[in-house]
């Protein structure tokens, strides 16, 4: 099928585009629902919910049978020809485009105003936009982020104008006329395109020499800008005072609101202008964004409501979150001059401490810039280093994130390096100080992360608010201190109460705001996932959960009671019959809700009635009669809460049960590895031991990872050193799978599986 620019306005399409989740694709997506065609997409990440309710078809992954039929498929620079999606294209004959001509064929019928520049594109472009619709122009606009207070980032308006931000990392689109353009800057960027400054330099006079309209806006105090400009005839020049531009800006202050200077143009006052936006740079953003409007005729009074109507677009100074105790900050700086304004931005908030948390972009990026980065960085009172973003490309040795961090710290920085999502929340968790700003920096998939703390701030900060003081409250708790097999991702807030008062309002409060609630024992027949526990995580850690007392012959323990210490205060108050708990690395109420056991005796089988919270925080006391008991669970108690018990027993001599206590813990040392597990991981099958089971299947001492099947006991797996829990997963599902194959075995787990995936 033949191709031009007039084929989008001849009827509805059928439109394909490769990675729509990037942020030059979605607003083209946005663009093209609005002209009517019909519009599928792929990604190797979840596209923004608002475009696929638009109607957008959404596949998470790319395939070849993920193609319908379509008459157009579009990819960015970004997917290479590789690409399975395209090839298949190919074969098929479909007509294939790359994002940049799409948006030349777009704006063969729109006046285009190109918005050019190293940084600040997206908010400046987003700025014009803004303006332009409030002078009731009714514009199209195609920008790099999602803009909150035009609904968007991509639109087809009915007017004649076209804003697009025009990205020079793909090479200078000479497919573009533009009408009118603003270059803010021209730094060396996109290292891994242009070769030096210069060669980025003659990409935008290349973009530049194809402007047809009437004007061309160039930032007087860039150098570089200014040499791309060249001798065109239509420059006009914007900067602050004694920079002698055309349109020139006086700075008046900046508060929490925003910023605001006055502006002459050619001599006459337009008058003050505000934003809100923080920092000198988003002056300079508004200065020319300003100029170009008012050289294309929008009257001052016209800009002045579009700068006020103006909202950061997303990822630029996104405030996520911000309370006395923690402001959270998400931008996308991925170049040492953007992350040195986005500090002093961040600097302007007054906060007790800035913590920098940024995920570089490229290894080429990092390898050119490493030294400036490290300058940039270190003004932070603490930097957290995220692996970087490679975008597709190989690792440099030698310019990597363990030496930033190096170079962070010659120049007096403090830095810590985190290798994972998981471990970042760890090490934030540890670092907080109330009165800290975060400010996540970069590209990848630090934007989640930075939404995720904002959210789990939230949720933390409400549960210590609830507890007023009644026991203790973290945020992002290391799971790995908190489990026998040493294993496991952060809890989003973990919670010891001291009084059930305290647990019962925490838990109405979860059950009303449906936050996950998780309670953990002593962390032994327990493996959390590499992701951590997400929501309130409850442990019975505090003295008043956990007290032990003798009465009248018998036991009554708090949930929180260690077993071991359990067996100590029965064999001193002469209670014989719960030696076999000695041995058990567990809490009281985590062997009641796994009816745990050992040496042929069981938790139940002691009970004489358990105190109960149910999910709105009620307590009561409930006799044994009342509990389903099974092997390994006590259905009632996975619902409802444990939070003590009495424990009966037999009148016992001291010493019998001393020396009782001596044989089991004698025959358990002999027979479990002394190596870090959770103790064992299958149920035993309907005939056979798992344990035995395993032996004879010749899986004793196999590993992944740092995952290894105990060589003393085939149902232990142990810790050799560094394991993670996807370590542990892979090799349970080998035993499984070889069970299944070679015995029709369906080994079930005894372990319980916790938490999120990394």
């Amino acid at each position: 099928m033949s191709f031009d620019a007039a084929r989008w306005n001849q009827g509805k399409l059928r439109v394909h585009l490769i990675g729509v989740a990037g942020s030059g694709m979605t607003p083209l997506a946005e663009i093209l629902l609005d002209l009517g065609h019909e519009v599928t997409g792929s990604d190797l990440k979840p596209t923004p919910e608002r475009i696929i309710q638009r109607g957008l078809g959404f596949s998470l992954g790319h395939a070849a049978e993920g193609i319908g039929p379509v008459d157009v498929v579009v990819a960015s620079a970004a997917i290479p020809d590789e690409n399975m999606e395209w090839m298949e294209a190919k074969k098929r004959g479909v007509v294939r485009l790359r994002r940049g001509e799409v948006l030349g064929q777009l704006a063969q019928g729109k006046k285009l105003l190109a918005v050019l520049g190293s940084h600040g594109k997206t908010t400046t472009a987003t700025m014009v936009a803004q303006i332009f619709h409030e002078a009731g122009e009714n514009p199209s606009f195609y920008l790099g982020g999602y803009a909150p207070s035009l609904g968007a980032s991509g639109r087809w308006g009915k007017g004649d104008w076209l804003i697009a931000e025009v990205d020079e990392s793909e090479g200078a689109p000479t497919q573009l006329k533009p009408w009118a353009a603003l270059l803010l800057n021209a730094d060396y960027e996109h290292v891994d395109r242009y070769a030096n400054e210069k060669a980025v330099i003659a990409a935008y006079q290349q973009i530049l020499g194809n402007v047809a309209g009437p004007v061309i806006v160039v930032a007087k105090e860039e150098s570089a800008a200014m040499d791309a400009a060249g001798s065109v005839q239509q420059k006009v020049t914007f900067g602050w005072e004694k920079s002698e531009a055309d349109y020139v800006g006086s700075w008046k202050g900046e508060s929490a609101d925003g910023i605001r200077f006055g502006v002459k143009g050619k001599g006459k006052d337009l008058g003050t202008f505000a934003v809100a936006a923080p920092g000198r740079h988003n002056g300079g953003n508004a200065l020319g964004g300003l100029a170009l409007a008012a050289e294309l005729g929008i009257a001052p009074e016209k800009i002045r409501q579009g700068l006020q109507a103006f909202r950061r677009a997303e990822r630029r100074f996104e405030i996520l979150g911000s309370e006395p105790a923690l402001e959270v900050v998400d931008d996308y700086a991925h170049h040492p001059k953007e992350v040195v304004a986005t500090w002093k931005a961040a600097q302007a908030r007054g906060r007790a401490r800035i913590v920098a948390i940024f995920q570089p972009h490229r290894y080429t990026r990092l390898a050119t810039f490493m030294t400036a980065f490290a300058e940039a960085l270190a003004k932070a009172d603490l930097v957290v280093l995220l692996p970087v973003y490679a975008a597709g490309e190989r690792e440099m040795e030698g310019f990597g994130v363990a030496e930033l961090a190096a170079k962070i710290g010659e120049l007096g920085g403090k830095v810590e390096v985190a290798r994972s999502m998981p471990e970042c929340r760890t090490i934030l968790g540890k670092v907080w100080q109330e009165g800290d700003l975060f400010l996540f920096m970069g590209a990848g998939d630090v934007t989640q992360l930075a939404k995720k703390v904002a959210r789990d701030f939230g949720t933390f900060r409400a549960v210590r608010d609830l507890v007023k003081g009644e026991g203790v409250v973290k945020w992002y708790e290391p799971m790995n201190k908190h489990t026998t097999i040493r294993i496991g991702g952060p809890a989003q807030v973990w919670f010891e109460p001291e009084s059930e008062e305290a647990l019962g309002r925490v838990v109405q409060w979860c059950g009303k705001e449906r936050v996950t609630l998780t309670v953990v024992g002593r962390g032994s027949n327990l493996l959390v996932r590499d992701g951590g526990i997400g929501g309130v995580c409850v442990h019975f850690g505090q003295p008043g959960m956990s007290k032990i007392e003798a009465v009248e012959g018998k036991i009554r323990a708090g949930a929180g009671a260690r077993l071991k210490q359990i067996v100590s205060v029965a064999k001193a108050n002469g209670i014989m019959g719960l030696e076999f708990m000695e041995g058990i690395p567990g809490a009281l109420g985590g062997a009641m809700r796994m009816n745990a056991g050992a040496m042929e005796s069981w938790t139940f089988e002691t009970v004489e009635s358990v105190r109960v919270m149910n999910r709105e925080g009620k307590v009561s006391e409930v006799g044994r009669g009342d509990f389903e008991v099974k092997y390994r669970k006590v259905p009632r108690l996975v619902e409802d809460i444990a939070v003590g018990a009495v424990l009966h027993g037999k009148p016992g001599n001291p010493e019998e049960i001393a020396e009782k206590l001596k044989q089991y813990s004698r025959k358990r040392w002999d027979s479990q590895p002394a190596a870090p597990s959770a103790g064992c991981i299958f149920k035993n099958a309907e005939k056979i031991p798992a344990g035995r089971l395993i032996e004879e299947l010749g899986l004793k001492d196999t590993s992944v990872g740092g995952a290894r099947i105990s060589p003393v006991h085939g149902n232990f797996i142990v810790n050799q050193g560094g394991a993670k829990a996807v370590d542990v997963l892979m090799l349970m599902e080998k035993v499984q799978a070889r069970a299944r194959k070679d015995r029709g075995i369906d080994l079930e787990p005894e372990v319980i599986v916790v938490g999120e995936d990394e």
